[in-house]
């Protein structure tokens, strides 16, 4: 099965200034994501776009574009892009009108359902070559979280943009876009009326939708403004809407990191926690990597982190910045609800990089990473009491052999809590589940995972799995992207975990 990533790249081309030709057919977000899931399943699956036709489950479209997805809006999206034309430049300084969305057709199996699809040559071509490019969320647009077809399109356009302004550690990472109502109109296809645009139906139909529409978009925030004013002035005409866009630091699943070294020469990489706050061991290595002006190793990171989520879970401030700052306080707490404990954790650590050190380094990690820990372990204990009147097992002797893939007997896996319910289903379960192995030796392979939209509710996925060697067990994890953790390898009496 192919492997869609969470971020997704796209020409600049497709980016910004495509032209939409979609005549009497009313085109909708709902349409714009499921475009874009295609788009997404065909590249990561062949990346050279050379491939005449693709395919791809009913089932994961409707799982990607949300709980309300019929099978026959899918099928009516699908038709309605057969009929629209796009218009774009190309490269060599070509330009293409009239191009298809796509061609589509079911093709049916007992009771699974798949659709195949093809893309017109310029779209192919663009996706092949990307000369320059920029990354779109898959995530932003999925599950109705988008659903203005205008949100979409400028959605795309400030994406471009951030490719030109990527995050620095320690540098403002902000710019600003500057629209008249008449450049944003054309930047998001909005029609105008009699020859001109009218500013209250942009504000209502475009502009007002914007903050909620990209409330699932990670990569970037942005503010609007009026003539720089937060709101436009009765009365008077608007000449500039400001977009004042805040670059975020690219998820901590890009960064590369691998904790087997460490814990090959006796390091404890992280520590447990209960599920609403646990951190996957391997994202301690990739803080220090990304955020290196920070001067931090990934023992004292982890201590920061818990004297932070201390601090709020108290709600008693070590500093004022307490009360001002995007990742600190009940605001961090509910990035944690929001977003995930790494999603918060991480941003916390670019905040602390980009505004200056305000916890980190400084004697208030010293003082309290003591009662910090403390209170992490309390936190654990809690989670196990319900488990206190099983009877106990009986004490097992320090393993005599470290754990390694020869002689282990179990692996485990830690899924990324950012993982949607798609994600885990069609992405890691589908991937793993239909892996032909090429060895003989059977191994329990747990990969452990909260359940979304659950609070504290963690299960896992198990599988027996019998892989020729560990290169051959990292290759196949490795093709799963970045929402797993390197794995670890255990010695222990298997009772159907």
């Amino acid at each position: 099965m192919a492997v869609i990533a969470p971020q997704s790249p796209r020409p600049a081309e497709m980016l910004a200034g495509v032209v939409i030709d979609n005549g009497a057919v009313d085109l909708t977000g709902f349409d714009l994501a499921l475009h874009e899931l295609l788009i997404s399943r065909a590249y990561e699956n062949d990346r050279s776009m050379t491939a005449t036709s693709y395919e791809i489950p009913l089932v994961e479209c409707l799982r990607f574009l949300g709980s309300d997805a019929r099978r026959d809006a899918v099928e009516r999206s699908l038709g309605k892009m057969e009929q629209i034309k796009l218009s774009f430049a190309g490269e060599d300084g070509r330009s293409f009108r009239g191009v298809k969305m796509l061609t589509f057709w079911e093709a049916t199996k007992g009771t699974e359902t798949s659709l195949g699809y093809q893309f017109p040559d310029p779209i192919r071509w663009l996706m092949r070559s990307m000369p320059a490019y920029g990354y779109i969320e898959l995530n932003a647009l999925g599950r109705g979280s988008m659903r203005s077809k205008y949100s979409h399109m400028l959605y795309k356009r400030i994406a471009l943009d951030v490719a030109k302004h990527p995050w620095r550690a320690g540098e403002d990472n902000r710019f600003e876009l500057t629209f008249t109502p008449e450049q944003l109109a054309e930047v998001v296809g909005f029609p105008p009326v009699k020859g001109v645009i009218p500013f209250g139906k942009l504000q209502e139909r475009v502009i007002s939708k914007v903050i909620d529409d990209f409330a699932g978009v990670r990569k970037f925030d942005v503010r609007i403004s009026y003539d720089g004013m937060p709101a436009p002035k009765k009365g008077t005409s608007v000449g500039k809407i400001e977009l004042h866009v805040r670059v975020n630091p690219d998820s901590h699943h890009t960064v590369f990191a691998n904790t087997a070294p460490f814990e090959k020469a006796g390091y404890r990489i992280g520590a447990p926690d209960e599920p609403r706050y646990r951190i996957n061991s391997v994202f301690w290595l990739r803080v220090p990597r990304t955020f290196k002006t920070l001067g931090i190793d990934q023992s004292l990171a982890k201590d920061t982190w818990l004297v932070a989520l201390k601090e709020a879970l108290d709600n008693d401030p070590l500093t004022p910045a307490y009360a001002t700052r995007r990742y600190r306080g009940a605001n961090l707490l509910s990035a944690i609800d929001a977003d995930g404990v790494e999603a918060a954790a991480w941003n916390f650590f670019a905040e602390e990089t980009e505004l200056g050190r305000d916890l980190v380094g400084f004697q208030h990690v010293i003082k309290n990473r003591v009662p910090a820990d403390t209170a992490r372990k309390e936190r654990v204990e809690r989670v196990k009491k319900p488990k206190a009147s099983a009877p106990s097992p009986a004490p097992v002797a320090q393993e005599e052999l470290y754990p390694t893939f020869e002689n282990c007997t179990h692996i485990d896996l830690e899924i990324d809590t950012a993982a949607s319910k798609t994600d885990l289903d069609d992405i890691i379960y589908e991937h793993i589940n239909s892996i032909v192995w090429n060895g003989t030796r059977r191994i329990v392979l747990r990969a452990f995972y909260e359940v979304p939209g659950q609070r504290d509710v963690r299960q896992h996925f198990r599988f027996i799995i019998s892989p020729e060697d560990e290169n051959e067990l990292l290759s196949e994890l490795r093709r799963i992207g970045t929402w797993i953790d390197t794995p670890t390898f255990r010695i222990t009496e298997d009772k159907a975990a």
